[in-house]
Formats: structure tokens, sequence, C-alpha cells
């Protein structure tokens, strides 16, 4: 039996639009290939956060901005299953960007979703 976390779910939904690159925030990848999906889970007291960022070159500001308004919540919109229970993460309402990253000279754009806890 394999160990599938919800980081991994997450990021295999991603893969399913538009942007095939999508990684798991402190693994190695080719930063090179753009446009790029990071997933970064993060402390969240009562639900885990994921701050999902997409690079992109620079220029390419409505192509960041249709991504994460439109495409990313549609394609998080059906639930993930997690500890054998079908979840729905949800949008918090917060996103940043665009903004020049300047260690690969992208642009990119973040927005933040969670998980509620399950007990």
């Amino acid at each position: 039996m394999s160990f599938i976390t919800f980081d991994t779910e997450i990021i295999t939904r991603l893969k399913t639009g538009s942007i095939k690159n999508v990684f798991l925030f402190g693994d190695s990848f080719d930063r090179s290939v753009k446009p790029y999906v990071v997933v970064k889970p993060i402390a969240g007291g009562d639900r885990e956060l994921y701050q999902i960022i997409v690079h992109a070159a620079i220029g390419m500001q409505d192509f960041l901005k249709e991504y994460i308004l439109r495409k990313l919540p549609a394609l998080l919109k059906e639930p993930l299953e997690t500890e054998g229970k079908m979840v729905t993460v949800r949008s918090t309402g917060s996103w940043t960007g665009p903004y020049v990253d300047e260690g690969d000279n992208t642009l990119a754009m973040s927005r933040d979703f969670y998980k509620p806890i399950i007990l």
C-alpha cells in the first residue's frame, strides 16, 4: 500500500489543468520550465492551509490573473480524498500579486486555500 498525502492529492489535481509543472515547496525542480506551480503547506491553526504560487514569464500578468482567479478554484472545486474521506478545499479569499520573483526572474501570483482538519 502506498502512502498518499493530501499535498500529493492537490498536486495531482492541479496537474490536470493547463500547467503541468506542479511541485511541492521544498522539492527540487527545473525552474527554467515556465509556467510552473508550487504548492506550499503552511501552518494554519484549526485548518490546513496551502499557498499555491504560480510562476510565469515576465509580461504574463493576464495569464496569471486568469489562472489564479478562475482556473485554480475550478480545478479544486471537486472533493479530494484524505484519510479515507472526501474533502473539498476552500479558498480563504486571500491572493497576492503579481510580483517579480527575483530568484528566477519570473512573475508570480499566489492564492491561499484551506482544508478543514478532520478529527
